[in-house]
């Protein structure tokens, strides 16, 4: 039997976290100048500690920063909780070396410690919407130089922002504005050197032009305020198994089984539908997902893979971060077979700079009004025009 925390404790747990963090902040920025490498390294590390997504919408700059520094070793560092490890594993060709480590769970305090170990020639911090944690990793580890892009501070305080600052020792200018990440990934390549460089489409392998008689679908999301409702999911896959008879596929991790299992029953013929959520690795995953006539989903990284894969898509996105992930804009002027749907509101953007609160009540599932107002209409015109080039 286990024994449950005090409520003072559970609610200081927090509190001491966040004291420790900004302590660990200001000594390590403070210092991170006077910590760099007692001998050369040749190597650099790299921080990709955001989601599956911005990883997938990176990869072309991965690829230029082999050329940019070809006598170096590459090590990768990324975030615990996200599958990217599997993914970056399989591409030796950009990545000497991939590690994960623990920027989110209280355990995460140890990886100072971690940090402290190793000893770079040159640190690249390249997410434009930073979070503290791994800054404060990159302080702690020895490094000849530190460079970071500009950052929307999002998630950070201007406190935070300041203190995190003065630990490195280049901070890349971005423009200003809702711009695409892709386009952020530019202004860093660039400023690190590669002048001529342009940002185009990600991609993964070779796409497969014989699809098979399927289309697969990503109905859950890391958070609830992204998911649009699971009944109007079941309308549209009704809708293309009815005037396709290709089956429907769902997918996602084990925690979103029950859902996608929810969605089954309200799916008519039932016998059509297949749920596959945790039955394959991120790597297999790709590979049905480059088979697949179509790809649907929320705002999440697999619908970056159905990019990068080149299976034509449909994102069901929110307004508030409109922009910054979807749609895609890339400065080389490539477009993807992708629509986004989202709900065309006044107040699209609220929240792709500044992390907001909504302003309007949330839907009965937690879901955000932007995400909540996207009609099963919007959703099928896009799955027409799709099927029109097919």
């Amino acid at each position: 039997m286990t024994m449950k925390l005090p409520r003072t404790i559970r609610w200081l747990k927090p509190v001491i976290a966040h004291h420790l963090e900004m302590f660990l902040l200001d000594y390590y920025s403070r210092t991170a100048k006077r910590r760099r490498c007692r001998q050369k390294t040749g190597r650099i590390l790299l921080a990709r500690t955001d989601g599956l997504g911005d990883f997938i919408i990176w990869l072309s700059c991965a690829e230029e920063l082999k050329k940019l520094y070809p006598d170096k070793k590459v090590v990768l560092m990324l975030d615990s909780t996200k599958p990217t490890i599997q993914l970056a594993n399989k591409m030796p060709h950009l990545f000497d070396e991939v590690f994960n480590i623990d920027i989110h769970n209280y355990t995460r305090f140890f990886s100072v410690l971690k940090m402290m170990k190793m000893e770079f020639d040159l640190v690249i911090q390249p997410v434009y919407t930073r979070v503290i944690f791994t800054d404060i990793l990159l302080f702690a580890c020895r490094a000849d130089k530190r460079i970071t892009l500009d950052t929307n501070s999002k998630f950070l305080t201007e406190k935070q922002l300041k203190l995190s600052n003065r630990g490195f020792d280049q901070i890349i200018p971005t423009s200003g504005g809702i711009k695409h990440e892709l386009i952020r990934c530019g202004e860093l390549m660039r400023g690190l050197g590669a002048r001529e460089f342009n940002t185009g489409l990600p991609v993964l392998g070779q796409h497969h032009k014989s699809k098979e008689n399927y289309f697969i679908s990503f109905p859950a999301a890391s958070a609830p305020t992204k998911i649009w409702d699971p009944e109007k999911f079941a309308q549209v896959y009704t809708e293309i198994i009815q005037r396709t008879e290709w089956d429907c596929v769902l997918s996602g991790g084990t925690e979103d089984i029950d859902f996608l299992n929810e969605i089954v029953e309200m799916v008519n013929p039932k016998n059509r539908i297949k749920v596959i959520a945790g039955k394959y690795g991120l790597y297999d995953t790709i590979d049905i997902i480059k088979r697949a006539k179509i790809a649907i989903g929320n705002d999440t990284g697999p619908m970056h893979i159905a990019v990068a894969c080149g299976t034509p898509s449909i994102v069901l996105m929110g307004d508030n971060e409109i922009g910054r992930f979807f749609p895609y804009v890339t400065e080389t002027g490539d477009k993807p077979n992708l629509i986004v749907v989202d709900a065309d509101l006044p107040c699209k953007g609220c929240n792709a700079i500044k992390d907001l609160l909504c302003k309007f009540p949330y839907g009965k599932r937690g879901t955000y009004h932007c995400i909540e107002s996207i009609t099963v209409e919007r959703c099928l015109d896009a799955v027409a025009q799709l099927l029109k080039v097919e």
